[in-house]
């Protein structure tokens, strides 16, 4: 059994393999990205949270945190910056408007963006930094084999008019 926030992460890298430009699309690198590997988009989703919908069968509605880390270079702080921007709303539109995720979610709770222009080596980085809150409804299936059928026999002791049903008296 996969993971749900697992398969949201896998949809949103799917998702956002179509973002223009983009070089690599990775999924939980921990690993430095060096120049030549971008534009390059980095997704993480660390943690969910559940909340209950009460007493019965086991049911939440979670809250998967997804992360999105991209990042790029350019000749210029002022190309960095506004390429770090248009790479953000890309990215955005990408999540926000793909259909198989969208459907896999019964909304997106939150979303945060955070844009950093670093000019301290001889490339301009520019980072944007996304969290989605995707939300979906979790129910856990009862144990044991599913009820297909339930046979059994009613009487009314007499009362042919019980609970608004006919019942036979006798038996056939």
């Amino acid at each position: 059994m996969t993971l749900y926030r697992v398969e949201l992460k896998q949809a949103a890298a799917a998702a956002l393999a179509s973002v223009s430009g983009v070089k690599n699309v990775f999924i939980d690198r921990s690993l430095p990205m060096t120049p030549g590997m971008l534009p390059a988009i980095n997704l993480v989703c660390p943690r969910d949270n559940a909340v209950s919908a009460g007493r019965g069968q086991p049911q939440f509605t979670r809250v998967a945190h997804l992360y999105v880390h991209a990042r790029l270079c350019h000749t210029s702080p002022a190309n960095a910056e506004a390429e770090v921007e248009a790479f953000a709303e890309q990215i955005e539109l990408a999540i926000m408007l793909d259909a198989a995720l969208q459907a896999m979610i019964t909304q997106v709770t939150e979303l945060d963006t955070e844009v950093e222009v670093n000019s301290k080596t001889a490339e301009h980085t520019g980072e944007v930094s996304m969290h989605f809150g995707l939300e979906y409804i979790e129910t856990y299936p009862p144990p044991g084999t599913p009820l297909a059928e339930i046979t059994g026999t009613m009487t009314a002791n007499g009362d042919a008019g019980f609970a608004g049903m006919q019942v036979a008296t006798s038996q056939d």
